[in-house]
């Protein structure tokens, strides 16, 4: 069984899975959609959910700094429960995302690719991220 990732904006997802063994994140792809039409989204993770066995999804959440919720966190948790509902068969996690956009970014800046190409794979970096997060040190449940 493998774990799905999911860095959640409101124009654009990035998303990462497991191995089976669930020990390594891999890049999967950047979708984008209207703002807040999560609902492309879903359509995403059933079309991964054909290719792939996946038991955990993991998205990761917007906290700031301080670790206190914002806008954005009210915006996820919304669209958490969504997820809950209708991949009742997947446990849903979520990891604290913050700098995770950063560390991306900066890991694309080492790589020296263009500032195009960085805008184009940040998401699925940083969903890579939030996924290894989550596979080395677990993550929190979300609660029904």
């Amino acid at each position: 069984m493998r774990a799905l990732a999911l860095d959640l904006g409101t124009k654009s997802c990035g998303f990462a899975i497991s191995d089976e063994s669930e020990i390594i994140a891999s890049a999967l792809e950047t979708i984008y959609f209207e703002e807040c039409d999560f609902d492309k989204i879903i359509e995403q993770i059933k079309n991964y959910q054909k290719t792939y066995k996946i038991a955990k999804l993991v998205v990761g959440k917007p906290l700031r700094s301080n670790g206190t919720s914002s806008e954005r966190t009210l915006l996820f948790d919304s669209f958490a429960h969504k997820l809950k509902e209708t991949f009742s068969e997947c446990i849903i996690y979520q990891v604290n995302e913050y700098g995770s956009t950063k560390a991306a970014t900066s890991i694309l800046k080492e790589a020296k690719l263009s500032i195009k190409k960085r805008k184009q794979h940040k998401d699925t970096i940083s969903a890579v991220l939030i996924l290894q997060e989550f596979l080395n040190y677990g993550g929190v449940k979300l609660n029904d």
